[in-house]
């Protein structure tokens, strides 16, 4: 398991990314399963960060954004089969939201979001061979 990206929530992709030093960006997609606009930026680290614009109320994150404004919202993982997610949820007591669907922005790969004892959000990309989109 290796942490692939953090994921914000945000009101205004473009106006975050103008105000925020995130580096360059090399992916966006608009993803019809999560009803958002999503960009992955490389940060200058190994590490990548993913803005999340809920498109309408429909979106999984559209209530958080109204609550909370602009805020960070998960961790994501790489793991190499759906079955090292489910130890990892039984072990740590992890409630599913979603998934496993699939993430366009990362070229289809399932995802899959849960929600943990200390009230935050973990997805996990299920890949066997995942490498992070090329500058």
């Amino acid at each position: 398991m290796k942490l692939h990206h953090t994921g914000f929530v945000v009101a205004n992709m473009a106006k975050y990314a103008e105000n925020h030093p995130l580096g360059e960006c090399v992916a966006e997609v608009e993803d019809p399963i999560q009803n958002a606009n999503l960009s992955l930026f490389r940060n200058h680290s190994d590490v990548l960060v993913e803005l999340i614009q809920p498109l309408n109320e429909l979106a999984f994150t559209w209530n958080a954004l109204q609550k909370n404004g602009n805020h960070f919202h998960h961790f994501c993982y790489t793991v190499n089969q759906i079955e090292t997610v489910n130890k990892i949820a039984k072990d740590f007591r992890m409630l599913k939201v979603l998934g496993p669907v699939p993430a366009l922005l990362f070229g289809g790969l399932e995802v899959v979001f849960y929600y943990t004892r200390n009230q935050q959000i973990v997805e996990f990309i299920i890949c066997l061979l995942y490498t992070s989109p090329s500058p």
